[in-house]
């Protein structure tokens, strides 16, 4: 049984015993739970624990509950950011929170393996921060409402670099997410109704002289309640003359405390007959209006994150009248007459009734659709709502379709080519396939290569002329029918389970890339005989767009090709420059930079086989000239797509590389070309600053003073 965390809105208690949309569903996930049993569960929820959690056998609530201090400060804190409009809003509560899930993770073992973070984004924001690099967990946020203070621009983007994925309960949301960050991962989850309890009145309406409308909801401004009675007086006074029937609003919804909006509302209807203002009341209650509304009427102003009250309108077989805010288009479909709510939005909903409710024809053919809509979107089913979420966090399988491409790279490595290959046949993940390209060997490597086609039929080879290290990986990549690539360089070998733990590991984080660590190996001729692991001792997850940033600036995502799986179509129209070293450099951060999310596990899994322990430091004056036109193609390429952060790291990647060249290289002719470029490429205009006054003042310095 898998083991997962849901971290509640911590507003209201769950179980839903008071109410509330989001705490409905996740009491939908963790009682549709009891029955499948997919998941152990740990709920952190406002409440007892031991009131909520006693009818669960597979759910253990774990109560987060503020003290009477915390609880009037989070008020007053959220009081004060209404009113100034604070951009990013947190909680003190978030703080509680973090705590008892860090009490929580100390307890337990093996972590968890999923953790769904409920429409809190501050919270969400903690909840990364505490785990990023200590916890190998997928993260993923669940987004009921538009982007506002508690779920801010700057924190969808910061929840992107930490490798989060979005939950969004339309696709309008979805769309939202994707306008703050376009890397964002987003997966939709439709909210849904128990449609069994929705059966439709399929009395036939008879001619009467009451067209009676209703509005439920509540009384705020964003949802139009003020332009629905004007909309409403108007259609009254129009069809007076010219229809004998009349019309009647009833406003269900009024809490009787608010003396502002409500107050408003009550004075437009004053004295008029037709207009009922009721106080909130139960579902149950509700009932009674539902039966005998002819239209109801969802006037709603603000970008509706789904809907819910219009796909229980329909449920019902009820004309519905709404308008095109947030997902309501989306989820209304044909089902309901929908009105643009721009600046001629009252005279626009005034002729939607007047058509709507003196057209008995138009009423039954809208009922009609709205009904079949609601009953027939699957997704809109409650029922299906729960297979709907473990679709959503759970693991993606492994197929028969889930086939490697491990693309190696041959010339003239006979006495290593054998451990090599061999690594690669044995390993546990066997849906493989070995493309070896012979480029031009000149010993016997070119036969070892047929030798082994001949053992195993997994095995294809090319033989070309001699054309390079990144012409032979293209020749691979040509022909490729796996859907995701494995380089392995032909004197470097593999763990026995490095290729399946990379796949269970892109399988569980809905990954496009995953790096692991690798360890360095030495000939028998080389001074150094003990392997160095070579890795960041942390597991990470970022969004393709901070891994080119954590490649540059922390070295968590070396900018090597070979240890690193990688869905195949991040290579399409892609391929290794020609004729260069240092042909990582040139296509690793565009690899990166396409990835939705990247995954960095740090078990050693490649074997770095290096002959002597001087190579990083031979040929420098030639590999410079390499990494130099690399380092400046890596700018030229993030300022053509407007990525002014990553052009800074590139420059500051560049100049470091300088600053180390410089230093190692023994001829005065290329330090002084060195020189020139580092002075060209920086001044006080264009000093990079994402790493801090300090490092953008040490950068400068070096121009005038080297050390």
């Amino acid at each position: 049984m898998k083991r997962i965390a849901i971290i509640s809105p911590c507003i209201l208690p769950v179980p839903a015993i008071k109410g509330g949309a989001v705490e409905g569903m996740i009491t939908k996930i963790i009682d549709d739970n009891e029955l499948y049993r997919n998941y152990s569960i740990d709920l952190f929820a406002i409440g007892s624990e031991g009131e909520c959690s006693k009818n669960y056998s597979c759910t253990n609530v774990i109560a987060v509950n503020p003290s009477k201090a915390d609880d009037m400060a989070d008020r007053l804190w959220d009081k004060y950011n209404r009113t100034f409009a604070i951009v990013n809003a947190g909680r003190i509560l978030d703080s509680r929170i973090l705590n008892c899930f860090s009490n929580r993770l100390s307890e337990i073992k093996g972590g968890y393996d999923a953790v769904i973070i409920e429409n809190m984004m501050s919270t969400a924001c903690e909840i990364v921060k505490f785990c990023q690099g200590k916890y190998d967990v997928p993260i993923y946020f669940h987004m009921h409402n538009d982007v506002d203070m508690y779920r801010s621009p700057d924190m969808i983007r910061e929840l992107v670099r930490g490798g989060v994925q979005f939950i969004a309960v339309s696709d309008f949301i979805k769309g939202q997410i994707l306008k703050q960050d376009e890397r964002a991962v987003v997966s939709t989850l439709y909210n849904g109704l128990d449609l069994s309890l929705f059966n439709r009145n399929d009395k036939a309406e008879e001619d009467k002289d009451i067209i009676s409308l209703l509005y439920v909801g509540r009384i705020i401004p964003g949802k139009g309640v003020k332009e629905l009675l004007r909309s409403f007086l108007l259609a009254a006074d129009n069809s007076k003359d010219t229809s004998g029937k009349k019309l009647k609003l009833d406003i269900v919804g009024f809490s009787g405390f608010d003396r502002g909006y409500e107050g408003e509302v009550y004075s437009l209807s004053r004295n008029n007959e037709n207009i009922s203002c009721i106080k909130e009341m139960p579902s149950e209650e509700l009932a009674f209006f539902y039966d005998k509304a002819d239209v109801v009427i969802m006037p709603s102003l603000v970008e509706e994150s789904f809907g819910l009250v219009a796909l229980e309108t329909m449920a019902k077989g009820i004309t519905l009248i709404t308008t095109n805010s947030g997902a309501l288009p989306e989820v209304v479909g044909d089902g309901g007459y929908i009105v643009n709510k721009g600046d001629n939005f009252v005279n626009d909903l005034s002729e939607a009734i007047i058509k709507v409710a003196f057209d008995k024809n138009l009423r039954e053919e809208l009922s009609e659709k709205a009904y079949k809509r609601a009953h027939s979107v699957e997704d809109f089913n409650i029922v299906n709502y729960y297979n709907n979420f473990a679709k959503t966090i759970d693991a993606y399988p492994i197929t028969s379709e889930d086939k490697i491409s491990v693309i190696v790279p041959v010339y003239n490595v006979a006495d290593y080519l054998d451990r090599c290959v061999t690594s690669i046949l044995y390993q546990t993940y066997n849906n493989l396939e070995i493309i070896l390209t012979d480029d031009g060997s000149t010993d016997n490597s070119g036969k070892l290569c047929d030798e082994y086609a001949l053992k195993d039929n997994r095995i294809t080879i090319i033989h070309q002329d001699n054309k390079g290290l990144s012409e032979a990986r293209n020749s691979g990549l040509r022909i490729a029918s796996g859907n995701y690539i494995f380089f392995c360089d032909s004197d470097d070998y593999l763990k026995i389970n490095c290729l399946e733990k990379l796949m269970k590991m892109m399988k569980k984080d809905h990954a496009d890339i995953v790096a692991c660590g690798f360890n360095t190996v030495y000939d028998e001729a080389s001074s150094e005989k003990v392997p160095g692991i070579v890795m960041n001792p942390n597991p990470c997850r970022w969004s393709g767009r901070q891994s080119v940033i954590e490649m540059m600036r922390n070295s968590n995502v070396c900018s090597v090709v070979w240890n690193k799986l990688y869905k195949k179509e991040l290579f399409d129209g892609l391929r290794f420059p020609k004729g260069i070293q240092n042909e990582d450099e040139a296509i690793t951060y565009k690899l990166l930079y396409r990835a939705g999310i990247v995954s960095y596990m740090p078990d050693a899994l490649y074997n770095y086989f290096q002959r002597n322990n001087s190579i990083m430091h031979e040929n420098l004056e030639e590999r410079c000239g390499f990494f130099l036109r690399s380092s400046l193609d890596r700018i030229q390429f993030f300022s053509d797509n407007s990525e002014s952060e990553l052009v800074q790291h590139s420059r500051i990647s560049l100049l470091e590389w300088i600053k180390y060249s410089y230093r190692n290289v023994q001829d005065e002719e290329k330090k002084r070309y060195l020189l020139g470029i580092y002075k060209d490429t920086i001044n006080f205009k264009n000093a990079p600053s994402v790493m801090g006054m300090k490092k953008k003042l040490a950068l400068l310095t070096w121009k005038y003073i080297r050390y």
